[in-house]
């Protein structure tokens, strides 16, 4: 393990001590060899992660593109200081998906579950687009070709994916709005429970019933702490993502700024 990993390791959940590692590996690869390293698509808690280690050092800077403003999964360029990394750099592409669109419609989840069960790994596939009147798929760049000649079929929909650029790349809506909370903890059925103004027997129930996902994982247990850069997904609500712990209310509250989207 890196000296990195080492050092910042018990700041952060157990399950995440494989991405810290490898977020370790990067920011000694960049030291050594002087150069910039590419990472592949990460999730938004990764991207704070790895912004919060490469914070440590001084000699390093770390900058994200997922190809459109304000995209959810991006690549990672961690560079030294003086390097200033291009677009080009962050190898992105972009598919628009051709399909029959009077006789049928697409949902994000198929199109996801296609490219899962094609074997293409979660790890070169950033955002999925759609405007109510197109689909498009910001890929790895390297990936391109094979993409394009492997998936033929979106579930039982024919379809073709047609190379674009960037600057056609649809602009995602922010639906995000910030507010601010007191939460009586971290637990991820209490934060739930305090955003979405439910009974905590309800928000237990939808932990156990494998309803929400922490940072697009499955939860389980109902007393799962949750954190600055989180992503929480529960099915038929919406999203929460803390942004900002604020210390203490008078009361003992934790003074939380955060991120809702709801359905």
């Amino acid at each position: 393990m890196s000296d990195v990993s080492i050092a910042i390791e018990q700041h952060f959940r157990p399950d995440e001590a494989d991405f810290i590692q490898q977020a370790g590996d990067w920011i000694r690869q960049s030291q050594d060899e002087y150069r910039f390293i590419l990472t592949y698509f990460l999730n938004p808690r990764e991207q704070y992660i790895l912004k919060t280690l490469v914070n440590r050092m001084n000699d390093l800077k770390v900058v994200f593109n997922g190809g459109v403003d304000g995209a959810e999964s991006q690549r990672a360029i961690i560079s030294p200081n003086f390097y200033s990394p291009e677009l080009d750099d962050f190898e992105l592409a972009v598919f628009e998906i051709k399909y029959p669109k009077k006789f049928t419609t697409l949902h994000h989840s198929t199109i996801l579950g296609t490219l899962m069960h094609s074997g293409i790994k979660r790890a070169i596939i950033g955002d999925i687009l759609n405007d109510a009147q197109q689909w498009q798929i910001i890929v790895d760049k390297k990936m391109l070709a094979y993409i394009q000649q492997t998936v033929l079929t979106v579930g039982r929909t024919k379809v073709s994916l047609v190379a674009t650029t960037l600057n056609h790349a649809i602009q995602p809506k922010d639906d995000w709005e910030e507010t601010f909370v007191l939460l009586a903890s971290l637990r991820i059925d209490t934060v739930i429970a305090t955003i979405f103004d439910l009974p905590r027997s309800v928000t237990k129930s939808l932990v156990e019933q494998q309803q929400v996902r922490l940072n697009w994982h499955t939860v389980i247990k109902p007393d799962t702490t949750v954190t600055v850069g989180d992503v929480i997904s529960v099915r038929g609500y919406g999203r929460i993502q803390p942004k900002m712990l604020d210390g203490l209310s008078k009361k003992d509250k934790i003074k939380t700024v955060v991120n809702v989207i709801r359905r």
